[in-house]
């Protein structure tokens, strides 16, 4: 899992030095758009109103004391909730998108931009009255977004609110086709433990198949499986509402949770 991690922090700190605007907020076909800084944060201004509009209708009257934008980038939505909390941590696996982010937001002093490159959290147990994470989950393979999940149950405090986005499952999943396709070859080959061919083959498929800085690899997780999950790791759901934040197919929606413990 950790190098899965490294893999993945490299391919964004690549994006982050072509175009972190594009990467992070993808036109409607996928593509890197152009993004003026304005009009770029400018949607984040937009995503932050929703956000906190339908924050106060599932959970009126929390506290707004200490927020996590968890795969923040360079902050596009972070500053504008800053605005709304007494402080914001804005948390990334790609130093050079942090990087960026604390350039890009000097003036917005409530907002800490930190990297996170495992799948652990650096912030102790109950540390957050909020958690935000929108168009990242998307990205990261099925283990480690439950390995987040609980570990978002775990810094949120007791009476707060986790929001995570997640489509259903990518129907052209790549690396999955890749590493369950037929066994072709010789005997020797075919008579290898399958344990052994998938092993291979995901680090075949991360390490030679695509390597291209513009490729970003999309996963999901059914909603059957994520409200297991949240519920198994300490969570109570609060809300599931659709959201096709990532794209017009698959399915997808915002889960709204609290911590099981009081």
């Amino acid at each position: 899992m950790i190098w899965r991690l490294e893999r993945f922090g490299r391919a964004w700190n690549d994006l982050a030095g072509s175009n972190p605007f594009g990467a992070i907020l993808t036109d409607t076909n996928g593509g890197l758009r152009q993004w003026s800084v304005d009009e770029f944060f400018d949607t984040g201004a937009r995503d932050a109103a929703r956000f906190l509009a339908e924050l106060e209708r599932i959970a009126p009257g929390g506290r707004r004391g200490r927020l996590l934008d968890f795969g923040c980038g360079v902050g596009r939505v972070t500053r504008a909730l800053a605005d709304h909390f007494e402080s914001v941590v804005g948390m990334d696996i790609a130093p050079a998108m942090i990087a960026q982010a604390r350039r890009l937001n000097r003036a917005h002093t409530r907002c800490t931009f930190v990297v996170n490159r495992g799948a652990r959290l650096r912030a102790r147990r109950g540390t957050f009255d909020v958690i935000y994470s929108r168009l990242v989950l998307q990205h990261v393979p099925p283990r480690l977004v439950r390995a987040y999940i609980r570990e978002f149950i775990r810094v949120l405090a007791p009476r707060g609110v986790l929001m995570f986005q997640l489509p259903e499952l990518i129907a052209h999943d790549s690396e999955e086709s890749f590493v369950t396709a037929p066994v072709l070859g010789n005997r020797v080959k075919q008579r290898l433990p399958r344990v052994l061919v998938r092993a291979y083959r995901h680090l075949k498929y991360w390490w030679i198949v695509d390597d291209s800085p513009e490729h970003m690899a999309m996963f999901g997780m059914p909603q059957d499986v994520v409200l297991r999950v949240t519920r198994d790791t300490g969570g109570r759901v609060l809300a599931v509402a659709p959201d096709q934040s990532h794209g017009p197919s698959p399915r997808g929606y915002e889960y709204w949770v609290s911590p099981s413990r009081v």
